[in-house]
């Protein structure tokens, strides 16, 4: 061959492929060639992975992942496709000036000296400046003791709410402020408070951050709970934590008008349940749901038959649960993966039927596994499904071409239902049903892209949710987006060492991105939560917002 065979393949267009004898053989070849290619670079990859963990076993580095190095990543962003450019609107400089709190005028005159005899006075020029004072507001109280002794006690007068201890509210908003609001470190927060004069420990400051967090559990109690019956639908992710140098997952549950977090040890069904429960006890209930779910989850038929006939439909608590599973016969491989199941199928049978907390109709997530089977319904993000597609790296034209048109019609697809789902008296359902099938039914030349599409095929009834339910979102976008911001506390504190200081991160989060959604001011939220003042509490705004 004349030419190197990666260059020959890049130029097998249609056009060039037509002149050959034989077409199918020749795009059967470059088919193989194709998927091998795919499957080379995935096993480097593992390879390489592999490399990295036997160097870090020696107590040596892995391969250093330099950025910019045998050219650019593939782009998965589907940003530009699911939002077309359009021009944003321009705020002018008036609009800003209204928003900002005048606390001082100061005239600024001109020296008499500088001035002509002649010179007339015209007014003033407003000109505003903003800035912030930080100084020491270091408090002596003087207590006053009296003592009766009539009743033989001694009677001392009470400070203030909110100056209890040897610090005050303000400077204990600050410390949760910049921890959990601005995420400064801690080390950073005592040089920050030692460059102004303020004498504290690094312990204190960690006291303070965790300690205060416990008078915020309610309001995130209470939060969870408006945010569930604010909307039929709930978005939910997750992603990875380091608890006290251990792997965790901080879960992400939010909708348009709050966003909660909550950090555990698993990611299975039961602590998607766990969470759910809003603070309640996990249940279980052996129920026509369970049997379904048994089924589903392929529990032996002899087992189904011993549960049917020794479980009782009355809820029950882990406890008795566990004393029951303890009596099921099995000879499975994996009896605790099998008892998991078992669980989970009655854990559901018991969510889905109680009335103690409030029950999510649809659940929007990506395809993991996890999330499967716990609500009534389960609807799939377009954005997870595009991004399966957008991650092929085809090499040939013909493939690239056949992969660019599927993307086209995929994103076009998306943006019709999404003007449908603003009008939907507008368009038929059956018309975009008749564009899915079209999509993924229609066979291309290329292995990996037909192999994608027969999954997105799979998933119709679950990506097809919003059409039935207008409401509900197309993409699991907020959830992604609650992600982020435990990933950026992440990156600069990189583990809680505490049950409390991994509450309280949870807690904070879940204040700050839902304060976030409402447009409250956070910082005066913390303030007026440490000194007992009056404020509205988080979840009776989503009620409202959410008209309740």
């Amino acid at each position: 061959m004349s030419v190197p065979h990666e260059e020959f393949l890049k130029s097998l267009t249609a056009e060039k492929i037509q002149t050959y004898s034989d077409t199918d053989t020749i795009l059967t070849l470059v088919g193989i060639i194709e998927s091998q290619r795919a499957e080379i670079h995935s096993l480097k990859q593992i390879v390489q992975e592999l490399r990295d963990e036997l160097n870090h076993l020696k107590g040596e580095q892995g391969k250093p992942n330099i950025r910019g190095i045998k050219g650019k990543p593939i782009d998965i962003s589907s940003e530009k496709e699911r939002k077309p450019s359009s021009p944003s609107p321009h705020k002018g400089r008036g609009e800003k000036k209204s928003k900002i709190a005048i606390i001082r005028t100061i005239e600024v005159p001109i020296p008499k000296e500088e001035l002509p005899d002649d010179a007339i006075f015209k007014g003033y020029d407003t000109v505003i400046v903003q800035n912030i004072r930080i100084v020491p507001d270091n408090i002596a109280y003087k207590i006053a003791i009296y003592y009766s002794p009539s009743t033989g006690k001694t009677y001392r007068a009470r400070r203030p709410a909110g100056y209890e201890g040897e610090f005050g509210p303000e400077l204990r908003s600050l410390i949760l402020i910049l921890k959990h609001v601005a995420n400064v470190s801690e080390s950073c927060i005592h040089s920050f408070l030692s460059n102004y004069g303020t004498l504290i420990s690094k312990s204190s400051i960690s006291r303070i951050s965790r300690k205060d967090a416990r008078l915020f559990e309610k309001d995130k109690s209470e939060i969870v709970k408006a945010g569930l019956v604010s909307t039929r639908y709930q978005h939910i992710d997750d992603t990875s934590s380091r608890v006290n140098g251990k792997q965790w997952y901080t879960h992400i549950l939010c909708n348009p008008f709050f966003t909660a977090y909550f950090t555990k040890p698993h990611k299975d069904r039961l602590t998607i349940l766990e969470m759910l429960c809003c603070g309640e006890k996990l249940r279980y209930r052996f129920n026509d749901i369970a049997l379904e779910l048994l089924k589903t989850f392929k529990v032996p038929e002899k087992v189904v038959q011993h549960i049917i006939a020794t479980f009782d439909p009355e809820t029950m608590d882990e406890e008795r649960l566990d004393t029951l599973l303890e009596s099921i016969p099995t000879k499975n491989k994996n009896p605790s993966q099998l008892l998991r199941r078992i669980k989970e199928a009655v854990a559901i049978g018991w969510y889905l039927t109680q009335e103690s907390v409030p029950i999510i109709q649809v659940l929007m997530s990506d395809d993991a596994p996890q999330f499967r089977h716990i609500t009534i319904e389960h609807a799939l993000c377009w954005v997870h499904a595009g991004r399966n597609l957008k991650k092929l790296n085809p090499l040939i034209p013909i493939h690239i071409q056949e992969l660019e048109g599927k993307l086209d019609e995929f994103w076009s697809l998306f943006r019709k239902i999404q003007e449908y789902q603003k009008n939907t008296e507008l368009y038929d359902i059956s018309i975009f049903e008749e564009r899915f099938d079209q999509l993924v039914s229609e066979k291309t030349n290329y292995d990996a892209l037909n192999d994608v599409l027969g999954k997105i095929k799979e998933n119709k009834e679950k990506l097809l949710v919003p059409l039935y339910n207008p409401t509900i979102p197309l993409h699991n976008n907020p959830a992604e987006l609650g992600a982020r911001a435990q990933v950026r506390k992440r990156d600069v504190s990189l583990h809680t060492l505490t049950d409390d200081g991994t509450q309280a991160v949870d807690t904070f989060l879940t204040l700050t991105q839902t304060a976030k959604k409402l447009g409250v001011n956070i910082a005066e939220y913390i303030h007026a939560t440490l000194t007992n003042s009056v404020l509205e509490p988080l979840s009776n705004i989503i009620l409202k917002r959410a008209g309740i």
